[in-house]
This record gives structure tokens, C-alpha cells and sequence, in this order.
């Protein structure tokens, strides 16, 4: 049973140690990107993938933690770790989505044009292809290992999927209209596909904050669980 529970352990570790992994990696390559060509949707990612690196960092200690088995001070195990860190991911999450819209607001008001575009469109789409191939593996593990922690991580990626996939549209639009409309004015591109990305973040956080933080304050089953549970105790 040991044995079992400790390979459990190592796949958790394993898969968490990729995230951190490619949250690095990613988190360089969109702010090099962002800061060379002035795009503040682009840093903004820079900055999710830096929330999710953190996420990836504290799940990986959380499910370390949490693998330890029951002793004298924690005698139901260490499992509630997983939704400390799961909440603490969230927050975080939270306070980058106000900082981002807080820059883009800036930039909207004095839009300024961007160069090279096509670098990050193209840092855009390898971000979302790679945080495709690691999220599945995190919801896989998570989910076949009950890891609140795992799975939150997945969120935050699959998140993360969907925010590169709408600055690659915007910074899409604004590359091909210069093209097609040299003299258009589509600056303001950019800092809306921030803001949009921010609130993209902030829906995920909230969602994030209620499944971790629900277990912490002990919520009630739902009522049909709960008469199911009662049948199944009178029978």
C-alpha cells in the first residue's frame, strides 16, 4: 500500500516539476517578446505565465506535502494543503488581472504602435500549443489522483490557452491591417486584448477561489448526496 501511495506521490511531483518547467520557459520568451516589440497584451501574458509559474511552484510543494502521511499533530493527513494552495494561487491571479488592466488602460489612453507584430503572434501560438500538451497531463494526473492542487495548475493553464489565443487574434488583426490598411490606426488593439486577457483571469480566479477555499471552511454536501448518505446508513 506504501509502495503504491508513493508512486502516486513521484507522478504528482513529476508532472508538477513540467509545469514549473514550461512556466519558465514560457514566462521568458513572452516578456523578451513583449518588452522588443512594446506590446503590453503580450507582457500582460509575460506576467499570466508568471502567476502560473508561481501556481506551478506552490502546487508542486503542496503535493509533497500533502503525500505525507497522518501523524500525531495532523491526524486526517495533510490533504487540505492542496486548497491552501489552491486559494493562495488565486488570489495571486487576482491581483495580476488588476495590474494588467491597470497597464492597458495606460496604453490606452496614449496607444503607441507596436513593431515586429509577427514575433508575437508566433510566441503567442507556441505558448498555447505547449500549455494544451501540459494542461492535459495535469488534469490527467489531478483527476486520477484527486490533487486539488494539480488540477487548479491545469486551470491555470488551460486559462492561459485561451488568453494567447485571444492577444494572437488581436495582434493578428493589427499585423494584417497594417498590411491590408497601411494607414489604419489599430493600436488600441493591444491594450484591449489585454484587458481582455485580465478578465478572462479574473473569471478563472473566482472559480478557482470557491473550489479551493470550499473544502478549508467545510461546506455541506449538496442535499442529494446528503439523503443518499442517510438512505445508505439506515439500510
Amino acid at each position: 500500500m506504501q509502495g503504491a501511495q508513493e508512486k502516486v506521490d513521484k507522478r504528482k511531483a513529476s508532472v508538477a516539476r513540467l509545469s514549473v518547467i514550461s512556466n519558465t520557459t514560457l514566462m521568458l520568451l513572452k516578456l523578451a517578446v513583449g518588452l522588443a516589440i512594446g506590446s503590453v497584451s503580450v507582457i500582460s501574458e509575460a506576467i499570466h505565465s508568471g502567476m502560473d509559474l508561481l501556481a506551478a511552484i506552490i502546487a508542486l510543494f503542496a503535493v509533497k506535502i500533502s503525500g505525507k502521511p497522518a501523524d500525531s499533530h495532523h491526524p486526517f493527513g495533510h490533504g487540505k494543503v492542496e486548497n491552501i494552495s489552491g486559494t493562495v494561487e488565486a488570489l495571486l491571479i487576482f491581483l495580476a488581472a488588476i495590474w494588467i488592466i491597470y497597464e492597458a488602460i495606460k496604453k490606452l489612453l496614449n496607444p503607441q504602435p507596436l513593431e515586429e507584430v509577427g514575433w508575437g503572434v508566433a510566441v503567442m501560438l507556441v505558448s498555447a500549443i505547449v500549455n494544451i500538451i501540459v494542461s492535459r497531463m495535469l488534469f490527467k494526473v489531478g483527476r486520477e489522483t484527486d490533487s486539488v492542487a494539480l488540477q487548479a495548475d491545469a486551470w491555470h493553464l488551460r486559462t492561459d490557452v485561451y488568453t494567447s489565443a485571444g492577444v494572437m487574434t488581436g495582434l493578428g488583426i493589427i499585423w494584417l491591417g497594417g498590411i491590408l490598411f497601411p494607414g489604419a490606426n489599430l493600436d488600441w488593439v493591444d491594450p484591449v486584448a489585454a484587458i481582455f486577457v485580465a478578465l478572462l483571469i479574473i473569471k478563472a480566479a473566482y472559480k478557482l477561489t470557491l473550489e479551493s477555499a470550499r473544502d478549508l471552511v467545510d461546506v455541506s454536501l449538496p442535499l442529494e448526496e446528503e439523503n443518499e448518505i442517510s438512505r445508505i446508513i439506515a439500510s
